[in-house]
């Protein structure tokens, strides 16, 4: 008996050992697969004021799904040579585009082989939120007019024609990236805008598309999680019209004020 518990012991703790390592190994696996990105880091302790250079800055690879907001990219370290910093950082601590004043244009931020496009919502409330970097669904709604004819009464005096409209929303694109904001002192790349304008980057087509919604249809931003690949197909959120609204009033009784309001909420 005594000889026995030993052994079961060593089984287990050869059970244990074998479930860590290939935790470890499944995780691993995870991290190996998923596409990682190059994000500048401190290469030493860098004190306030301190001024950017070749020595100062280094890469770090880090899975995609954990860069941090704002951070600057490798390929783009070159905006930062020069630059001084408003606080200390310390070694291998990640350098954020909010932590160095970089003197960009708008040229600077447009994704190669991309145009930049300005974009004006018709409720401004979500754009005074946004911040540089900020993943955002667009969403249109398109009034088309349409006419009608009525065969009981004449035309030839326009009388017989009814002119209609109906309204469409759909999601025009279901995920861009924010680049710059339009705001009162010319700023674009602080947030708190005004005017409801933001700055993307687009690829050709999708920017000339973008360009004409705005004539033909009213804008509204909607706020995604950075680095969200769930709802990136535009099909995925149908379309709202007359029939929508219709289904949902299907089977409903309606609602009538009594003559007496409840006294508890007079």
């Amino acid at each position: 008996m005594k000889n026995i518990i030993p052994l079961v012991v060593s089984v287990i703790l050869g059970l244990a050992a074998v479930y860590i390592v290939s935790k470890l190994l499944f995780e691993k696996e995870n991290t190996d697969t998923e596409k990682t990105i190059s994000v500048v880091v401190a290469a030493r302790d860098l004190a306030a004021y301190d001024e950017l250079s070749q020595g100062a800055l280094t890469y770090k690879n880090i899975p995609e799904s954990a860069v941090p907001k704002n951070a600057l990219r490798w390929e783009n370290v070159s905006l930062a040579y020069g630059q001084q910093l408003p606080h200390a950082v310390s070694q291998d601590d990640y350098i954020l585009m909010t932590d160095i004043r970089i003197q960009t244009t708008l040229s600077d931020c447009t994704r190669q082989g991309e145009w930049t496009v300005p974009v004006t919502f018709s409720d401004p409330a979500l754009v005074k939120m946004l911040m540089p970097d900020d993943e955002i669904g667009i969403i249109s709604t398109y009034v088309t007019p349409s006419v009608t004819v009525d065969k009981n009464m004449t035309v030839s005096d326009g009388s017989g024609v009814k002119m209609t409209e109906s309204r469409e929303t759909s999601v025009l694109l279901p995920c861009v990236r924010v680049i710059g904001i339009a705001n009162e002192r010319g700023s674009f790349r602080e947030g708190g805008s005004s005017s409801g304008t933001v700055f993307v980057s687009l690829p050709p087509q999708q920017a000339m598309i973008l360009i004409a919604a705005q004539r033909e249809s009213e804008l509204y931003p909607v706020l995604r999680k950075r680095n969200d690949s769930v709802a990136l197909s535009r099909k995925d959120g149908g379309v709202v019209n007359a029939d929508t609204f219709a289904k949902i009033r299907k089977g409903l009784a309606p609602a009538e004020l009594p003559e007496v309001p409840n006294k508890d909420h007079r």
